[in-house]
């Protein structure tokens, strides 16, 4: 049964005084002005209006109808501690995620990277090597080319030195280009001017020499016995054996120009080498300017000129004037064949019948025709 519960009643609280507490004066813009304090006075106990709640003591009233047995204590399931703190993990680990995606592509990005850097290098070491393979086959490539230079260089030489050390034409003929050919120009003419052998002394300058699209030739400059010097051009075959330019060497002429000129044999064609350049002269059977075109011819050594007559739209003209446009319009070298007509009252003019070649070498065999 339930105990019975006291009234509560209210009822006046009789304290002693309360002793005065000192004064602190606070100041402000109002308080500042006051001449005097202002003191708070304490009401005392003896006031009707103030009442104090009264409540009865512990031992007169039970707060509760029914106070649980031990036993209901005993039952109730204590929290587990471990289960608590795990508890605490996994609200964390809800609240603050770690972002693996994240960790995953740093992984990524370092390991492509480390690729990468492995790749550059492979191709570095692979490049370097590349380079070293093409910078040994250009050494190798450079040293063969110097060796055959030289080679060439001691072969040209000694194919010079042969030829000047000979005084025999056979001998000679065998060191010329197109032998076939220039064996009988070379036998007519040291009937005239015997060879003389003349041991070389060294060789001045040596240089290629490209002539149209060949570059097979060479260009010498030699010093013989008494301080003589002499040009030689060098035609290096395709088996690589040097052969001189005979005709250019001893500039041929199938006779001497000055005697042509004095002498002025006729219905006669001669294939000769001189100097052509544009002219204005025109005389007796080559007066008319509009019929002729006028050319001066000298020659090598030679001290007389002569004046060579083209038709004007003959195609002889023309290509004379389209060599002398190469060289600006100055005079050209060129292999001339010319003749003099029976009865030509000119005393200095001869007809060009053809322009044999361009220049006073011949590159290749000349034209049986020519």
């Amino acid at each position: 049964m339930a105990r019975e519960v006291k009234k509560v009643e209210l009822r006046t609280v009789d304290d002693s005084p309360v002793l005065e507490v000192p004064v602190v004066r606070l100041e402000s813009e109002e308080t500042g002005t006051r001449t005097s304090p202002v003191r708070l006075k304490i009401t005392t106990e003896d006031s009707k209006d103030n009442p104090r709640l009264n409540i009865p003591d512990r031992a007169d009233y039970e707060s509760r109808t029914h106070q649980p047995g031990i036993e209901v204590l005993i039952e109730q399931e204590l929290p587990n501690p471990d289960a608590f703190e795990s508890d605490w993990g996994s609200s964390s680990t809800l609240q603050r995620q770690i972002p693996w995606g994240w960790f995953v592509l740093i992984g990524l990005l370092l390991s492509g990277a480390a690729l990468w850097s492995l790749s550059q290098v492979q191709e570095s070491e692979s490049h370097a090597k590349k380079m070293q393979t093409e910078a040994a086959t250009m050494l190798d490539t450079e040293t063969k080319e110097n060796q055959e230079a030289s080679e060439l260089l001691d072969r040209i030489e000694s194919q010079i030195r042969r030829f000047f050390k000979s005084s025999l034409v056979a001998e000679r003929a065998r060191i010329v280009r197109q032998p076939e050919r220039v064996t009988p120009l070379m036998e007519a003419y040291y009937t005239r001017e015997p060879a003389v052998a003349q041991p070389l002394i060294h060789i001045r300058r040596l240089a290629p020499l490209t002539l149209g699209t060949n570059t097979n030739f060479w260009i010498a400059m030699v010093e013989l016995d008494h301080s003589t010097t002499q040009n030689l051009v060098i035609d290096v075959t395709t088996s690589g054996e040097p052969l001189i330019d005979w005709e250019t060497l001893v500039c041929y002429q199938p006779m001497e120009w000055d005697h042509f000129v004095r002498e002025r044999p006729t219905n006669t064609s001669f294939d000769f080498r001189v100097y052509v350049e544009a002219d204005n002269f025109y005389s007796h059977e080559f007066a008319d300017s509009k019929k002729w075109s006028s050319f001066r011819l000298t020659a090598l050594g030679g001290e007389d000129p002569a004046f060579g007559y083209a038709k004007v739209d003959g195609p002889i003209a023309r290509e004379i004037f389209e060599q002398l446009n190469k060289n600006q319009g100055g005079q050209c070298s060129l292999i001339l064949r010319i003749s003099i007509p029976q009865g030509l009252q000119s005393r200095s003019g001869v007809v060009i019948e053809k322009l044999v070649n361009s220049s006073w070498l011949y590159i290749d065999l000349p034209d049986s025709g020519s």
